[in-house]
């Protein structure tokens, strides 16, 4: 079957052929991810959005297109951030254009957010992206251009959670981001859903992946709603969803 090269890697997909530098398809240990990798020459170009100009949530990848379309601009990358409530609003911390819109989460609870330690993915434009416990990030006073709160933490320290089972049975579509530790890269990557093999991944394997990147810190981002598209066609319509939060990066129209 030939997809798009934009095609969505909830859906599956074949190599990500793109003229926007940073997607790849990467195998390894038995598994397919789909990766955008964002170097420093390129941080101030990943932005994170949840509302409109109306004050209301942009709810998908259509509301995003739409509120870009309406300033001119194209959608190049998108990816869902964190896990979230009812609204749909963030369950944690969200920072927008050093703006916080919702505090950070330090309660106790129930699901993936709540595996403690869960954590933040921040990124300020002088010091760099970085991914730190919540509880350290409250005390760093960082004030990050960007940040979106999730959880579980998936390596801290190089170090995997210590909830995740190697021989976990539990395999499903995850997407995380992480920073390498060597240059700052960060990465966003997702499991491919069709993988015809296993059709998702563990917690425990995708953190050694992260750690197969280079990377040491690690935040999980979501389940099976996950997404990731990149350079989609000016008008795509983008299957139904919902998110809060998205990470983003957009150009002038032409």
């Amino acid at each position: 079957m030939n997809l798009p090269r934009w095609i969505l890697a909830a859906f599956g997909c074949a190599a990500l052929g793109t003229h926007l530098h940073g997607a790849e398809v990467v195998e390894h240990d038995r598994a397919r991810y789909h990766l955008f990798r964002i170097d420093r020459a390129d941080w101030p170009k990943l932005k994170l959005a949840w509302l409109g100009a109306d004050g209301k949530p942009l709810g998908d990848f259509n509301g995003l297109q739409r509120d870009l379309a309406a300033k001119g601009e194209k959608l190049l990358f998108a990816t869902n951030a964190g896990i979230f409530e009812r609204g749909p609003k963030p369950c944690g911390l969200t920072i927008l254009d050093g703006r916080e819109l919702v505090p950070l989460n330090l309660r106790p609870g129930d699901g993936n957010f709540y595996l403690k330690p869960n954590g933040v993915f921040f990124l300020d434009d002088r010091l760099g992206p970085g991914v730190m416990e919540a509880a350290e990030f409250a005390r760093s006073g960082l004030q990050p251009r960007l940040a979106t709160q999730s959880g579980p933490l998936m390596l801290r320290g190089g170090v995997i959670h210590p909830a995740f089972n190697l021989h976990s049975p539990n395999r499903r579509q995850r997407s995380a981001v992480g920073v390498r530790e060597k240059d700052q890269q960060i990465i966003f990557a997702i499991s491919d859903r069709e993988d015809p093999e296993l059709g998702g991944v563990t917690f425990h394997q995708f953190s050694r992946f992260f750690l197969h990147l280079g990377c040491q810190d690690v935040l999980y981002l979501d389940g099976d709603i996950s997404t990731l598209v990149v350079e989609p066609p000016a008008g795509t319509k983008f299957k139904a969803n919902t998110f809060a939060a998205m990470f983003y990066i957009a150009a002038k129209a032409p």
